[in-house]
């Protein structure tokens, strides 16, 4: 079982607990049980198992913040369509960095160093005091490897200011995903960005939401910190920093560790396509006891497996290379690894890749009863999938705009701003993909 463990700060980067509130004592109300745990390789809650069918809400804490005109009451209207579609897991940004970047998100939680935006961490604070009233649990990633909201390649920038080569402006590079992707895995094996980084996780560990009154480290309604968004070693041809990136999964998940002993930590990672399609790299990269769980991401499109965007041959053929990829994960996970999988991203986009938000969503609602009934296989079958977080609920957000405004709360529907509005996002009018959705989580709670 996850127990209340003692990970020594063995790197040499860990840094003193931030005071932001010291104590150990936990609420009265609150008892180990409401913690999601790992026992015998599945997850539990309250004694039983925990299983879902969730969803990505990265953009909770910029809702949340309570200087964005509306965001607060919608954030509440989106949870509550969410709990009554039986979502009861969100994955959530917990860290973003501001930065020039093209295709970044125009406000980070981390403006420069040590300079933290309070009015998106009280909007984290918000998001997760509302999550706690619904009971529903939360996995937070902590930064991002991609450009999109700052991410790993900011940090490198802040300490040894030199450019980030910017993926969203190819004509500054030759080569320019590539570059910046080498830039970006420099972060591994840089202490000084990491000094700030974890600097930044010790000051979110350690807070206590004002909604709760509990630190974070002691809030039932987290069940994971997730070390960041689709982690990489490097480029496909070039992974160049296969040692530091071990290193870094392994001890930054034991600095967690060491600060918080009541929740699970994960990678954040793709699976083998973000490992360079290697099982013993994938393998390596999660074998650290620090680490409780892992991750699978499947992108049809994004891979070029999906080349004709609607129902048909190719479609078919796209699904099922897809399937076969997550049943290869389930036995490394299951078989080798002894730990519990999630599929904590996938999406796939309207029909003909339409951006209209009332145009035909019956890819989308084939794909997800595929991926679903995958989850409810596995679950019933005692196999290691037991959760799946679908790229993403976008609710009642409508935006056309290219770099959309954070301070409207109307803007954010699910899709980084780096990419169209709208492609992969489930909104609150798409009635059948809801239906789906809530069927296929009312045969988990039988099967829990």
């Amino acid at each position: 079982m996850h127990s209340r463990r003692s990970f020594l700060k063995t790197s040499a980067l860990a840094l003193p607990v931030l005071a932001s509130g010291c104590s150990s004592l936990r609420s009265h109300s609150v008892s180990s049980r409401d913690f999601v745990s790992v026992k015998n390789a599945r997850f539990e809650l309250r004694g039983r198992p925990y299983f879902f069918v969730g969803a990505n809400l990265w953009y909770g804490c910029y809702l949340g913040a309570p200087n964005v005109p509306g965001g607060q009451q919608r954030l509440v209207r989106e949870l509550d369509r969410l709990q009554g579609l039986g979502v009861t897991n969100l994955r959530l940004l917990a860290g973003s960095e501001s930065s020039a970047l093209a295709g970044s998100i125009p406000s980070g939680i981390t403006r420069a160093p040590r300079d933290w935006d309070e009015q998106l961490l009280e909007g984290l604070d918000f998001c997760i005091a509302q999550m706690a009233k619904r009971d529903m649990r939360g996995v937070l990633y902590l930064t991002n490897y991609w450009q999109w909201s700052g991410g790993m390649a900011q940090y490198v920038n802040w300490v040894n200011t030199e450019p980030i080569p910017d993926p969203d402006r190819p004509k500054m590079s030759a080569g320019p995903w590539q570059d910046f992707m080498r830039f970006s895995a420099r972060f591994y094996a840089t202490p000084a960005a990491n000094d700030l980084f974890r600097e930044y996780v010790s000051l979110l560990v350690n807070r206590r939401n004002p909604y709760t009154g509990r630190l974070y480290r002691e809030e039932p309604a987290i069940m994971t910190w997730e070390l960041a968004n689709e982690p990489r070693p490097g480029t496909d041809a070039d992974p160049g920093r296969l040692a530091a990136f071990y290193d870094w999964l392994d001890q930054t998940a034991r600095f967690i560790h060491s600060l918080d002993d009541n929740h699970l930590v994960t990678t954040g990672t793709e699976g083998l396509h973000g490992c360079l399609e290697r099982p013993d790299i994938f393998l390596k990269a999660h074998q650290s006891p620090a680490i409780d769980y892992v991750n699978v991401h499947l992108w049809l499109k994004n891979w070029s497996w999906l080349k004709q965007p609607h129902l048909g041959p190719q479609y078919e053929e796209a699904v099922a290379r897809g399937l076969d990829h997550v049943e290869q994960h389930i036995k490394l996970a299951g078989d080798t690894l002894r730990k519990p999988l999630t599929m904590e991203e996938f999406g796939i986009a309207r029909d003909g890749e339409s951006l209209v938000p009332s145009s035909a969503v019956a890819m989308r609602d084939d794909y997800y009863r595929r991926m679903f009934q995958c989850l409810v296989d596995s679950c019933r079958a005692g196999r290691s999938l037991q959760g799946v977080n679908f790229w993403a609920w976008g609710g009642e957000g409508r935006s056309q705009e290219a770099r959309p405004n954070c301070s409207d709360s109307t803007v954010y529907m699910g899709d980084p701003f780096s990419e169209p509005q709208g492609l992969n996002s489930v909104l609150s009018t798409d009635r059948s993909t809801c239906s789906v959705i809530t069927s296929f989580n009312q045969k988990l709670r039988a099967l829990a």
